[in-house]
C-alpha cells in the first residue's frame, strides 16, 4: 500500500505567505519584554535570531532547514512543549507559536527559551515563527477569531486599540444561563474558568479579550457596553516579577483588578492566559497549513494555569 507523501513548502515561500496574510508589523509588548529577558540571562539573542525578526519581534525568529513538511502550532515556547516537539519531530520542521519566550503566569512572568533547548533546536535545523500582536488583532484567524467562532457571537464592535488594529471583541450569542455558559466555556478551552465580578443569572452580550485581559480601562469599557461577561485568559494579575519596579507594578495592578471586581456586576471569567490563545493554533492555524499540505500539531503544555 502507497503512503501519502507529505507535501514540502520552501521555508522562504511559507515565511512570505504567513508575513502577508498577518500584514506583520513591530510588535509592540515583546519588543521591551523579549530583550529584558534575555538580558536577565545574559544571552545575545541577536546572535541567534533573523535581522528582521530582532527588529518587529514577529516573523521568522529562528531559520533551520530550507523546507518545511511538518509544523507544531504551540501558544508559548515552555519546556515541556519544545522538549515534546524534539522527542517526536521528523526532519523540515517549523515551530509556529504565538509567543516567542515563555512565561509564569503565576510565577516570574516572562522567561526566555532556556539556552540548552534553543541550542538543540539549532542543531536539529528547526525553524520558529512567533506571531504575536499581529495574530490578536486578525479578524479571521486569530486569538480573539478563534473564541468567537467557537462560542458562535456574532460581532458587533471591537475595542481594546493594539499595535495596528484592536484586540478584543463585543458581540452576542444565544441567550443561555451564566452556569450553561461556565459549562460550555470550560469544556471548549479545557480548565475550570476563575470567576469574580458581579452574579449574573444569563448571559447575553459578551466581551472577549485572549490572553492577558488584566487591565482595568478595559473592564470599564466592556463595562460601559453593558456586557453581561467578561471573558479573558487573567482577569487579575497572578504574577510576581523578581524585579522591584516590575514586582510592584504587579501587585498594585492586582489589588485594582480585584478592586473592579467588587464593584462592578459584570461577570469575569478566566480561562487561562495560554488556553485562551491556544484555540486559535488548535482551531484554525491547523487547517492553515494543511491546505498547503503540510502536516500541523498542536501541542497544548501541561499546566495551563503555570
Amino acid at each position: 500500500m502507497e503512503t501519502m507523501r507529505t507535501n514540502e513548502v520552501p521555508l522562504v515561500d511559507l515565511v512570505e505567505r504567513l508575513d502577508t496574510f498577518f500584514k506583520i508589523f513591530k510588535d509592540p509588548a515583546f519588543t521591551r519584554f523579549l530583550p529584558r529577558a534575555y538580558e536577565k540571562v545574559g544571552f545575545d539573542f541577536k546572535k541567534v535570531f533573523e535581522p528582521e525578526f530582532c527588529g518587529l519581534f514577529n516573523g521568522l525568529m529562528l531559520k533551520g532547514s530550507d523546507k518545511v513538511q511538518e509544523v507544531f502550532c504551540i501558544a508559548f515556547p515552555t519546556p515541556d512543549v519544545l522538549r515534546t516537539i524534539l522527542d517526536t519531530m521528523t526532519s523540515d520542521t517549523l515551530i509556529f507559536t504565538h509567543h516567542p519566550i515563555d512565561m509564569m503566569v503565576s510565577g516570574t512572568g516572562f522567561l526566555p527559551i532556556e539556552v540548552d533547548l534553543l541550542r538543540q533546536l539549532q542543531e536539529r535545523e528547526i525553524s520558529i515563527y512567533s506571531i504575536h500582536a499581529p495574530m490578536d488583532v486578525h479578524n479571521e484567524l486569530g486569538t480573539n477569531a478563534a473564541i468567537v467562532q467557537a462560542l458562535g457571537i456574532t460581532v458587533s464592535e471591537s475595542f481594546a486599540k493594539y499595535g495596528k488594529g484592536f484586540a478584543g471583541r463585543i458581540g452576542v450569542t444565544e441567550q443561555v444561563t451564566f452556569q450553561t455558559f461556565l459549562q460550555r466555556v470550560g469544556d471548549i478551552f479545557g480548565v475550570v474558568p476563575k470567576i469574580g465580578g458581579g452574579e449574573i443569572e444569563t448571559v447575553n452580550k459578551i466581551a472577549i479579550v485572549a490572553g492577558g485581559g488584566d487591565e482595568v480601562d478595559l473592564m470599564e469599557e466592556a463595562q460601559q457596553k453593558e456586557c453581561d461577561v467578561y471573558l479573558t485568559g487573567e482577569w487579575f494579575t497572578r504574577g510576581r516579577p523578581t524585579d522591584k519596579d516590575g514586582r510592584e507594578w504587579a501587585i498594585g495592578n492586582d489589588k485594582a483588578c480585584k478592586a473592579f471586581a467588587k464593584r462592578t456586576g459584570m461577570s469575569l471569567v478566566a480561562v487561562s492566559h495560554a488556553a485562551s490563545e491556544f484555540l486559535v493554533m488548535k482551531h484554525q492555524m491547523i487547517q492553515w497549513f494543511e491546505k498547503l499540505g503540510l502536516k500541523a500539531t498542536a501541542i497544548q503544555q501541561k499546566d495551563w494555569w503555570r
